[in-house]
């Protein structure tokens, strides 16, 4: 059924799981900017983070690239947290669309199966690919140019990683059902988006919340595209990590994210190249391709935010093929990507040389403490009343 959104029951738990690339960054930056006022109205948005990244990666088992998963506690502390909570929650983290049927059960018993409701948001697949292609670009080793990406995942045989990763995620006939096993049809959302109206999300989530109209404004994070120029940048360093051999080592994460942070934080120039649209030979894939999402969305049963219709899209069978890969970045933003590298690198080091005085300091005081012999805490009771009488029967026999 379709519907407007209405305000949940008192003590509900909307936990928004995105997915991927649909306007997550955006509302789970205006909760966190307005948790205080949130707060003031009994809406409660758990931790202190942007959003509840490290309680789903507890409860997916998962961490980033080369580290250890995130421990399960922090997922439990997040559930003490909205237990407690006296009136309505909200969690976002695009992480719980990719949870499989356990992990949804888990989220569900955990947090409890009579407050929780969750929210999906459908986006336009011509809108969603370029943007999809590009984050993986950015957060993993995806080495595969563009048009490669895109054959991958638009065609036939989705036995391929891409294809894999992006329809478990973005699927939304599987998406649904995942959560609809473990809820009530009636506790599923599914808001489709509004290409035209930027305000579709966050007017739904304050009327999903009972929050003042026009109260969820834009925060200070966002997840704005790159141009192609650096986005390729991204993509050769990638294929440099694999060339290398590097892929899940650890020590390269902190340099990475500050490089993006880098080339996000030089503004564009004028000549460089956004994402083109895409190319022809996808329109007729994509019109099938977006007829399924819009009726699988209409005929699945759970309440509909919106009109499915707006998934529908044709394409451009005369739209040209994609170029090659740009060769040149701006040198504003190399220098940025550069500078931001080197400084997360000097932190590492500096951080790591850190630790390393404190062990050697540990070592040469245990040292010290080995050369001056064993201490009073270090002997048994027994030891040290042996070693009392023998010193006072050395005494009486030295007379004194």
């Amino acid at each position: 059924m379709s519907a407007e959104a209405e305000l949940l029951p008192d003590r509900a738990v909307l936990v928004h799981v995105g997915p991927y690339k649909t306007g997550t960054t955006a509302i789970q930056s205006s909760l966190h900017t307005h948790r205080d006022l949130l707060a003031e109205q009994g809406v409660t948005y758990p931790g202190t983070y942007h959003r509840q990244m490290r309680p789903s990666w507890a409860l997916l088992g998962r961490s980033r690239v080369g580290e250890d998963d995130v421990p399960a506690d922090e997922w439990d502390e997040m559930v003490e947290e909205v237990r407690a909570a006296p009136g309505r929650v909200v969690i976002s983290s695009e992480d719980f669309a990719s949870a499989r049927p356990e992990h949804a059960a888990k989220l569900v018993a955990d947090l409890g199966p009579e407050r929780v409701h969750v929210l999906i948001v459908a986006r336009r697949l011509d809108k969603l690919l370029p943007s999809a292609w590009q984050e993986r670009v950015k957060s993993v080793n995806e080495t595969r140019t563009y048009d490669a990406w895109l054959h991958d995942v638009l065609g036939a045989d989705r036995g391929n990683d891409a294809a894999r990763t992006f329809w478990h995620n973005h699927g939304l006939e599987g998406l649904v059902s995942r959560w609809r096993d473990v809820l009530p049809a009636d506790r599923v959302l599914v808001l489709v988006n509004d290409e035209a109206d930027r305000g579709v999300q966050p007017r739904a989530f304050e009327r999903l919340l009972g929050l003042v109209d026009g109260q969820l404004t834009p925060g200070p994070f966002t997840n704005t595209s790159f141009s192609m120029e650096r986005i390729e940048l991204c993509r050769q360093l990638n294929l440099a990590v694999v060339r290398r051999d590097w892929v899940g080592n650890q020590l390269l994460n902190r340099p990475r994210r500050e490089m993006l942070s880098g080339i996000r934080g030089v503004p564009l120039e004028d000549h460089e190249t956004p994402i083109p649209p895409l190319p022809g030979w996808t329109a007729p894939r994509l019109a099938e391709l977006s007829e399924e999402r819009a009726s699988s969305v209409r005929d699945s049963g759970v309440l509909v935010l919106g009109d499915p219709d707006l998934l529908r899209y044709a394409g451009d069978e005369q739209a040209p093929g994609l170029p090659e890969p740009p060769t040149t970045l701006p040198v504003a933003a190399a220098v940025g990507a550069l500078e931001k590298t080197l400084a997360g690198a000097l932190r590492q080091l500096r951080t790591q040389a850190k630790e390393l005085r404190r062990a050697r300091e540990a070592e040469r005081a245990a040292e010290r403490a080995r050369a001056r012999g064993p201490v009073v805490a270090d002997v048994s009771s027994r030891d040290l009343l042996r070693e009392v009488a023998r010193r006072q029967v050395g005494k009486v026999r030295r007379g004194r």
